[in-house]
């Protein structure tokens, strides 16, 4: 637990990140570790792009191993953090977007890498397609413009044009006038970026603390840091006809992130 017999009590990691993530990221880490977390300015758009300049190679998953990773090879601490967000349609609720935030611990000396995610729908996140004809008001009011940052930029992949941190409308205004010069069609839409993105930083700062208080609990049987969720029993009896349902989650299933041993967690309904 989170006292000073904690292997990463009072220790020093390093946050890979480009846009000032440590704001969000570092008070859990200090709160429920005493671990002081150091953001190592590097440019991580060389893994991929929200705005689609360069495409994402690999899954999410790797990438924010691959931050990690990148942060301990160049500064030589021997922890590295990293995060990384994924926007898009819910997964389990067409109609509306939702923000998917993974956050990775990688420990060279104890060979350990831990990742733990976060699903919200509370995202501010909007596209709109627009010609010289377009009417701006209603969708500046949805974007909650200026205090989340808009981009310009062409439809074309890869983006050949595109202003990025847009947040007052003089800017707004000339990118896309600098835009029609060379395309039809320009698309405006939100800037996902962490530091342009207020709603995207509340996510990251609720996932920083559900995985520093994971990290905070050791495995029962070795002792490593991570000692939490790694899946789900699913099946459960339907209340009215008594039907399994194989997709219901039953149980929460425990594990370590360095060894195998697991155990069954708590049940998370009787039926449904």
């Amino acid at each position: 637990m989170n006292t000073p017999d904690h292997p990463y009590w009072g220790a020093k990691a390093v946050l890979t990140t480009k846009h000032g993530k440590g704001l969000q990221i570092a008070p859990a880490f200090l709160k429920h570790l005493n671990m002081q977390v150091e953001e190592f300015n590097l440019d991580t758009d060389q893994l991929g792009t929200f705005s689609g300049e360069i495409e994402r190679i690999g899954t999410a998953r790797e990438a924010v191993i691959k931050k990690a990773e990148l942060g301990i090879s160049i500064s030589g601490s021997p922890i590295g953090i990293a995060s990384e967000g994924s926007i898009g349609v819910d997964p389990f609720i067409p109609f509306i977007n939702s923000d998917i935030e993974l956050m990775a611990l990688v420990d060279r000396e104890r060979s350990l890498t831990i990742i733990e995610s976060l699903r919200s729908t509370e995202i501010i996140a909007h596209t709109l397609k627009i010609s010289k004809e377009t009417q701006l008001d209603n969708f500046l009011l949805k974007a909650d413009f200026p205090n989340h940052n808009l981009i310009v930029r062409s439809e074309d992949k890869p983006v050949s044009f595109c202003v990025k941190g847009i947040n007052n409308k003089k800017d707004l205004d000339q990118a896309i006038i600098d835009g029609f010069k060379d395309f039809p069609e320009l698309v405006i839409e939100n800037d996902l970026r962490a530091h342009c993105s207020p709603s995207r930083q509340k996510n990251i700062s609720a996932l920083a603390e559900k995985f520093a208080l994971r990290l905070s609990h050791l495995c029962p049987e070795c002792q490593s840091p991570g000692w939490g969720v790694i899946s789900y029993k699913k099946g459960l009896p339907c209340q009215e006809c008594g039907e399994i349902s194989e997709e219901a989650l039953a149980q929460e299933i425990q594990g370590c992130g360095r060894c195998e041993f697991t155990q069954v967690g708590k049940t998370l309904a009787e039926n449904f």
